[in-house]
């Protein structure tokens, strides 16, 4: 029974590893086919699209010129953008850190009545597909004059709950509690325990959500689109690029290749500390 299920086991995960192997080709393949075909002529990429060695600077240079000079709606080319994502990602980014982790703090740490329900909330509102809010969300911003602004879509951020909550939840929850008793008896308050005690050992979990969050604010196509209609970001710009330039892929493949660089460099930089603050916030606790 034993050498069966160890038989069983070892297959599982060839099977496993076969198929996360083949994923992960595919997908290193496409991030290369994207970068080579930007550095490509528009004739030679029609002709052969997997031709990786028909490059020239010229081509090179004219391409990434094209997607950067490229103007959405006339107006914003790529600088615009780029400022654009810095400030959409700056402000949703903060704001959303900032709530989640004082909520995730305080439902871990303290007892209330209604404790239980919310994290029992949280963990359904996550499993609801948020396109049926769109609508409602839509003509809310609107009635508040806050649509196409970036306080809209700040406005939006500032929930304080969802999956990075439940990371804050798990991570304070591992943390001693002896740390406030020792501080209570000193006299401080509940404010400098959570700033000054607990806040610092959770620097490893802040640093890895707030990567994980700029990546996904800079990839965030969809919210740009629907609440930031004249302020378009990087994301919303390739789309528009694409829109625009299909039939000729390197230029697209240009500014895709501009907003893939950022969030894998941001990534590849953190991701020791991404992997191992969310293997702490996912099982801790």
């Amino acid at each position: 029974m034993r050498k069966e299920r160890c038989l069983s086991d070892r297959l599982f995960r060839i099977i496993t590893f076969t198929i996360m192997t083949i994923f992960a080709i595919s997908f290193i393949g496409i991030f290369f086919w994207m970068i080579f075909g930007s550095m490509r002529s528009i004739s030679g990429f029609v002709t052969d699209p997997f031709n990786f060695f028909d490059i020239s600077w010229k081509s090179i240079a004219k391409n990434y010129e094209r997607a950067f000079t490229y103007k959405v709606g006339g107006t914003t080319a790529m600088p615009e953008m780029f400022l654009n994502s810095i400030l959409f990602i700056v402000g949703t980014v903060s704001i959303g850190l900032i709530l989640t982790s004082i909520s995730g703090y305080i439902v871990a740490k303290y007892t209330f009545a209604l404790r239980k329900f919310i994290i029992t909330i949280n963990i359904l509102v996550i499993t609801i597909p948020t396109v049926g809010t769109v609508s409602i969300t839509y003509r809310l911003l609107d009635s508040l004059n806050l649509l196409d602004t970036f306080f809209g879509v700040y406005l939006l951020a500032a929930g304080g709950f969802g999956f990075n909550f439940l990371l804050f939840y798990n991570y304070f929850s591992a943390i001693p509690w002896e740390y406030a008793e020792s501080a209570f008896i000193d006299g401080a308050g509940n404010f400098t325990v959570m700033m000054k005690i607990m806040m610092p050992q959770a620097l490893p979990i802040i640093s890895a959500v707030a990567v994980v969050s700029f990546i996904g604010s800079w990839n965030d196509y969809y919210t740009p689109y629907m609440y930031l209609n004249s302020r378009p970001t990087v994301a919303y710009g390739i789309n528009a690029i694409y829109q625009k330039y299909n039939a000729s892929m390197p230029y697209v493949f240009a500014g895709m290749t501009f907003s893939a660089v950022v969030s894998l460099g941001l990534y590849c930089a953190f991701s020791k500390t991404i992997m191992e603050s969310m293997s702490a916030g996912g099982l801790k606790g």
